[in-house]
């Protein structure tokens, strides 16, 4: 409409709309090709295979988690097993993996199928219920101890993530856990390779952007007209009659 009176009472404008549009396209979610190709190298990384309990001992929650090594799934006594405390509310059969009290660590891993010198990315949920400051969680990557978390306070589901490089066609994924009395719960993992265009997405995206031409040039074009409006009828309430 602001393009139409400017038009019409010959007034410039440039680009008002357009630019609008654009920065709408721009700042839109953004999904490239090499993401919507990618797939999640963790296997049952949302813990939705398993039932809940035992299929042992259905008393008991389940310590055989599908995909995962679980250090005590050959024990009689275990701490480490699936729960239905989740990220998701245990929607669409998601569990979690629950780290309970324990003298010493215990621990689940996986192998990943990776790709030598290629950068991939780490990310999981964590909550932790131990008020009491006395827990460690850790998280390795082929033997290395990425990160280190020494007691954690009280939290909900929290995301974490991580960036390494492979350096074989395998990676060993584990995560550690020791609570003294309460218990962490584990969700949603998952490893992306990054590829270069995410690369240079997200360098793009951390320059600072041009800003955006305000609203108020809008404005401007509508108050320039209404003074043109007024002038031409004061002309016109002037005018000498003949």
């Amino acid at each position: 409409m602001v393009a139409q009176l400017a038009q019409k009472f010959g007034i410039a404008v440039f680009g008002i709309t357009s630019v609008f549009v654009s920065t709408a396209v721009i700042t839109g979610s953004y999904i490239s090709k090499a993401q919507a190709a990618n797939v999640n190298l963790v296997k049952n990384g949302s813990f939705t295979v398993d039932s809940l309990l035992n299929p042992n001992d259905p008393t008991r929650n389940n310590p055989f988690i599908t995909d995962w090594k679980n250090s005590e799934s050959d024990e009689e006594f275990y701490t480490t097993y699936l729960d239905n405390y989740t990220v998701d509310d245990a929607e669409n059969n998601s569990l979690s993996v629950r780290f309970g009290a324990s003298d010493g660590f215990t621990r689940i891993s996986q192998i990943l199928d990776t790709k030598k010198n290629k950068e991939y990315q780490l990310t999981y949920y964590l909550a932790n219920v131990d008020e009491d400051n006395n827990n460690i969680f850790r998280t390795y990557v082929d033997g290395q101890l990425i990160d280190e978390k020494i007691n954690l306070p009280f939290q909900g589901f929290t995301e974490y993530t991580y960036n390494f490089v492979a350096t074989s066609k395998h990676t060993k994924l584990k995560f550690a856990s020791q609570q003294g009395s309460a218990w962490y719960n584990l969700d949603n993992v998952s490893v992306f390779r990054v590829h270069d265009e995410d690369r240079q997405r997200i360098a793009l995206a951390s320059v600072e952007p041009v800003p955006e031409p305000p609203i108020t040039g809008g404005i401007a074009v509508l108050g320039l007209m209404a003074i043109w409006l007024k002038k031409k009828r004061l002309a016109i309430s002037v005018k000498p009659s003949r």
